[in-house]
């Protein structure tokens, strides 16, 4: 799906939410993949990256392991950490809705994180969340 697609679909319905409010977590990196989309934004990032993979996460994966996307943290100008997704020279997030350069992302508060997510880095959060809740729902049934 065409990056201007993607973007659409995603903000025509996107709405933020906590994760400790949706999933009761402080942390849940999830894809969203019906709409109404809501989460927050690294979950934003995945759902964008998804939707312009054509809703395939063999693509998906494939462009974090060939580094033609990737998952960046920024700091905020409120100094909280903040996930990005970064194709070639631009950037998208929850907060521009659109893909900009580095220096419009600047213009926002946004400071350069050393830290970009490996695809590994990104795996073992999906996981994290989807294999805690299926922790959770064993050791419900376990009751």
């Amino acid at each position: 799906m065409k990056r201007e697609d993607a973007l659409a679909e995603l903000n025509a319905t996107w709405k933020y939410r906590y994760d400790s409010e949706q999933f009761n977590r402080p942390e849940y990196w999830t894809i969203m993949k019906e709409a109404p989309y809501e989460g927050d934004c690294e979950d934003y990032a995945l759902t964008l990256l998804w939707l312009m993979c054509d809703r395939s996460m063999f693509k998906f994966w494939i462009a974090l392991i060939t580094n033609e996307a990737q998952i960046r943290r920024v700091i905020t100008k409120n100094g909280g950490g903040h996930a990005i997704l970064k194709i070639g020279d631009d950037y998208c997030d929850n907060w521009t809705k659109e893909f900009v350069s580095w220096k419009t992302m600047s213009e926002l508060g946004h400071k350069k994180y050393l830290w970009l997510y490996s695809p590994i880095g990104v795996a073992l959060k999906m996981w994290m969340g989807s294999g805690r809740e299926w922790v959770d729902n064993f050791l419900e049934r376990e009751k």
